[in-house]
């Protein structure tokens, strides 16, 4: 039984103040020791010892992919007018490419995802081929299958027994799992979305949707109209569900709501145009919002209200969305963008670096149900580390990690083991 020290002249264990000189200590996969480098070499004489270069922090928690999507780099690198011509660019070519290899393709968005820091993943998968893959590479997460496209006729025909015979049967461990992603409340029959969540329910899965990205979203659950209603309509072929009775007067958070789907077991991708009342509505639900600031650009629609989420106290993670949407998969890159953002948008906390840096990390994982386990640096949760080349002055440090990391890691240590070392 191997016992290690990693040690690195800055360690931030993000849920408490970053120790200078310090180092973190795993054996079989899991942290069971964190301090100065003086107290832990005297405590375990016996124990390998790792140098790092650089700040060390907890493996980055992605709380919004879709790594099967990780060759879909010619639409994620152009930025679209607006958000329909980027949904019909990306059906294009996800029909160009259906019979890809989806499995090898999330597994290239895991190996990408490890040289930048990412150890853990919400990954939503279309696809059942890439189902397994966070089980199979050995990160931890939850793959989240999605549902889209459907009414009540097909599932009860046969949606609702395949669905939960494929969650039931998913590989899993005890650091990887199965939850279910509706992908959308626009996307599915209304009725659907209520047996969607309480399958979920009875399961015992999780649930991670799309909420509020589009900016004609709103208009579609209120009045039934707009650019979106339009196309859902056309892909359809019918006016079902909302568009049938001309929309419910109701908004994207209040509507979800209505169906079951919020709730401390959920969290949203997006949120951008969740206003004032839907951002309370996620509040009072304990719904975790995953910001993809570089996604939102890319699809041609406004960048996440930062200051609002921070100031009215929100629930946040961070996301990167996929190469789809995005020109990487590096975190770090979007959570430099929401600091500018915040800082554009007018807030002026002295907070925003450690508060960003924790929706990265502990976010993600408070998320997906997992604080404990991953996304901080404490005794009991696996031994995911990242190394970043960052100024390593502890006063300094979380700044320059918010603001300097992207494209910046050097080393991702997953469950003991080093994935990724630059060299």
């Amino acid at each position: 039984m191997t016992t290690t020290i990693h040690l690195a002249p800055t360690v931030v264990p993000v849920s408490a103040p970053p120790i200078r000189d310090g180092g973190v200590v795993s054996r079989q996969g899991r942290i069971i020791d964190v301090g100065e480098r003086d107290r832990l070499t005297a405590s375990y004489p016996d124990a390998e010892k790792c140098e790092w270069q650089g700040v060390m922090v907890p493996g980055l928690v992605n709380a919004h992919t879709h790594l099967q999507y990780t060759s879909f780099s010619s639409v994620g690198s152009v930025r679209h007018p607006d958000y329909v011509t980027w949904s019909a660019r990306f059906v294009e070519e996800y029909e160009e490419r259906r019979n890809d290899d989806w499995a090898q393709s999330a597994r290239d968005g895991v190996h990408a995802s490890l040289r930048n820091g990412t150890t853990c993943f919400a990954d939503i998968v279309t696809d059942v081929a890439a189902l397994g893959i966070l089980d199979e590479m050995g990160v931890a997460g939850v793959a989240y299958l999605e549902v889209i496209g459907v009414d009540e006729e097909a599932w009860k025909s046969h949606v609702e027994e395949t669905l939960a015979s494929t969650v039931a049967e998913a590989p899993i461990s005890g650091d990887s799992t199965v939850g279910i992603s509706p992908h959308a409340p626009y996307s599915l029959d209304e009725p659907v979305l209520k047996h969607l969540a309480r399958l979920a329910n009875d399961m015992g899965r999780r649930l991670h949707i799309h909420l509020a990205e589009s900016d004609t979203e709103d208009d579609y659950y209120r009045n039934g109209r707009g650019a979106l209603a339009e196309r859902v309509a056309m892909r359809v072929g019918r006016p079902w569900g909302v568009l049938g009775r001309g929309g419910t007067g109701m908004g994207a958070a209040e509507f979800a709501e209505s169906c079951g789907l919020l709730g401390p077991t959920t969290h949203v991708a997006h949120g951008v145009y969740l206003g004032k009342d839907g951002r309370r509505i996620l509040r009072e639900r304990n719904t975790t919002t995953a910001l993809c600031p570089r996604s939102n650009l890319g699809v041609g629609i406004d960048p996440p209200p930062i200051r609002a989420f921070l100031e009215e106290g929100n629930p946040i993670a961070v996301g990167t969305d996929s190469l789809g949407s995005s020109p990487s998969l590096d975190l770090m890159a979007d959570v430099a963008l929401l600091y500018d953002l915040a800082r554009d948008q007018g807030y002026q906390g002295e907070d925003l670096a450690p508060r960003l840096l924790r929706a990265a990390t502990i976010g993600g994982a408070e998320a997906m149900g997992t604080r404990g386990a991953v996304g901080e640096l404490v005794a009991g949760a696996r031994a995911d580390l990242a190394v970043f080349d960052v100024d390593p002055v502890p006063d300094q440090v979380l700044e320059s990690l918010v603001t300097q990391g992207a494209s910046r890691c050097s080393a991702t240590v997953v469950a003991g083991e080093t994935r990724y070392r630059r060299t």
